[in-house]
């Protein structure tokens, strides 16, 4: 993981191989998972690897923020991204709130009981 744009109690955390695709911001007592185009297999691990590289931090909240997905490659995918960031925040006794547009993701979010 690569850490960049380091400010007064914020940092952006990019993988360098989906640097365009998925990043994490840390600021303010949440950790934003934001993913950008295709959320397929690859996306969805990256996204889960970041989350995990978060896991000492204490947080108030988990941002998956899928705004900017424009396509549902693994629907198997999102559900484990989703199961991970439940139990982060489980075990760290935070929130965790989803945001989604496109319509098979805001679908599939309905159908894992979001």
């Amino acid at each position: 993981m690569t850490r960049v744009g380091v400010e007064s109690r914020r940092f952006v955390v990019v993988a360098p191989s989906f640097a365009e695709q998925v990043r994490v911001e840390v600021a303010d007592g949440y950790v934003r998972v934001v993913v950008t185009g295709p959320l397929d297999a690859d996306a969805a691990a990256t996204a889960r690897e970041m989350l995990l590289e978060t896991g000492e931090l204490r947080v108030r909240a988990i941002v998956l923020d899928l705004d900017l997905v424009d396509r549902l490659d693994d629907r198997q995918a999102l559900i484990h991204l989703l199961d991970l960031a439940e139990r982060r925040c489980w075990s760290a006794r935070c929130g965790l709130q989803v945001t989604a547009k496109h319509p098979d993701v805001v679908e599939a979010l309905a159908a894992a009981g979001l």
